[in-house]
C-alpha cells in the first residue's frame, strides 16, 4: 500500500513526532511511505521513509496514495482536493480552539472521510463540533529512552534544593494555551509561601523565557535522551496547559519516575488520575497549581505513591503499542471504508 503524508513542517513537537512515528509504523509493516513537505520547511527528525519537497502543498503537488494522511487543517484542504476518496484525517489537536481560521478548521472535520484521533477528549471535541466519531489511537513513549534508570533517589529523600521541571513554550508565537504566564504566577506564589529552597529547570524550545526573581536554569535539550535525563533529575514535573489533545511530557515524566502536577487540559485524562498517578488541577489557576507542587514537595509518601502508579501506567503506553495500533487502524480503514467505498462508486 502506498501511504502519503503531507505535512507543513517537521519541527520539534509532539504532533510532528507523531507523524514521523506513523511513517515509521507503516514502513515497518511493509508499506511504501512518502512524506511531502513544502520548500522552506524544517526537518528535525531522522525519517524512516522517502521525503519529497515541493514548492507548496497544492492539489497538483500531492502525489497519489492508497492512503493520504493530512494531519492539520492547512494540509487537509489540498490533500482532500487532490484525493478526496483516499484521505484519512489524522487529528493530533483540535485546531478550531486556537486557529484564527476557525471555520476552515471546522470544515476539515465535517468532510466525509475517516478520522483518527489520539484521545477520548479529542474524539469528544470532534463529535461536539462535527457530529462524528473518530478512531482513537493513544500515543506512547519509548521505554528504552524514557525510564527510571539513573533517577536520583537521594533528592527524593530530602536533598535540597528541590527541582521543579517545566517546559516553557513561548506565548508570543502561538503557544499562549500552554499556560506559561500561569506558571510564572504560580512560581511567585511558591517563592513567597513555600519555606524550602527550590530551583526551576526551564526547558525553552523556542527561546529563553523570563522567570524574574525565581532561581532557575534554562535548558535547550537536543534529544529525547537529554529530555529523559532532565525528567529523572527533577523532583516534580509541571504542565500548565489550558487544553491538550494528549500531551506526551507528563507521560514521559511518569516513565522516568518523576511525579507529575498537571492541569486538567483534556487528553491527559486518558492516562492521568488525580491523586493516583498525578496531581490534577484546573487550568488557568496558578494558586491551585502551586498547591499541587507544594503538596508533592512536602509529602514524600504522596510523591512516592504517584511515582509508583505513574511508572505502572507509563509501562502500558509505549511507542511500540502506538505503532501497532495505528498500523492496524489505518489498514482496517483502508480495507473497510476506502476500498469498499471505491467499489460502490465503480458499480454505480
Amino acid at each position: 500500500m502506498k501511504v502519503v503524508i503531507p505535512a507543513a513542517d517537521l519541527h520539534k513537537g509532539g504532533g510532528c513526532k507523531a507523524l514521523v512515528d506513523i511513517a515509521r509504523a507503516m514502513t515497518v509493516r511493509g508499506h511504501d511511505v512518502e512524506i511531502v513537505l513544502p520548500e522552506g520547511s524544517s526537518v528535525h527528525y531522522e525519517l524512516p521513509c522517502k521525503l519529497t519537497v515541493v514548492p507548496a502543498l497544492t492539489k497538483s503537488t500531492i502525489p497519489y496514495g492508497d492512503l493520504v494522511l493530512p494531519n492539520y487543517y492547512t494540509t487537509f484542504r489540498p490533500a482532500f482536493e487532490a484525493w478526496p476518496d483516499r484521505c484519512v484525517r489524522i487529528s493530533l489537536g483540535f485546531e478550531p480552539l486556537w486557529s484564527p481560521e476557525r471555520e476552515l478548521a471546522l470544515w476539515t472535520y465535517r468532510q466525509d472521510v475517516p478520522v483518527v484521533s489520539i484521545s477520548r477528549w479529542l474524539d469528544d471535541r470532534i463529535y461536539e463540533h462535527a457530529g462524528r466519531r473518530s478512531e482513537i489511537v493513544s500515543l506512547g513513549i519509548d521505554p528504552a529512552v524514557f525510564n527510571a534508570s539513573g533517577s536520583n533517589p537521594k533528592r527524593r529523600k530530602g536533598e535540597k534544593p528541590q527541582v521543579i521541571l517545566y517546559i516553557a513554550r513561548n506565548p508570543d508565537v502561538g503557544y499562549e494555551f500552554k499556560g506559561f504566564r500561569d506558571f510564572q504566577q504560580c512560581m511567585n506564589i511558591i517563592k513567597n509561601e513555600w519555606s524550602g529552597p527550590f530551583i526551576v529547570h526551564l526547558i525553552c524550545p523556542e527561546r529563553a523565557l523570563p522567570l524574574p526573581d525565581i532561581p532557575h536554569r534554562i535548558f535547550f535539550p537536543k534529544s529525547e535522551r537529554e529530555m529523559a535525563d532532565l525528567y529523572r533529575d527533577a523532583d516534580v514535573f509541571v504542565s500548565s496547559s489550558w487544553f491538550e489533545a494528549f500531551s506526551l511530557p507528563p507521560l514521559e515524566a511518569m516513565a522516568c519516575g518523576t511525579p507529575v502536577v498537571t492541569t486538567n487540559s483534556g487528553g491527559v485524562l486518558d492516562y492521568c488520575e488525580h491523586m493516583e498517578n498525578a496531581y490534577i488541577t484546573q487550568p488557568k489557576n496558578p494558586r491551585a497549581l502551586a498547591e499541587g507542587i507544594c503538596a508533592l514537595l512536602d509529602d514524600g509518601l504522596l510523591s512516592d505513591k504517584l511515582i509508583a502508579s505513574g511508572l505502572r501506567r507509563a509501562s502500558s503506553m509505549t511507542s511500540r503499542h502506538f505503532e501497532t495500533r495505528i498500523g492496524e487502524a489505518l489498514e482496517t480503514i483502508y480495507l473497510n471504508q476506502i476500498v469498499r467505498k471505491s467499489g460502490k462508486e465503480k458499480r454505480t
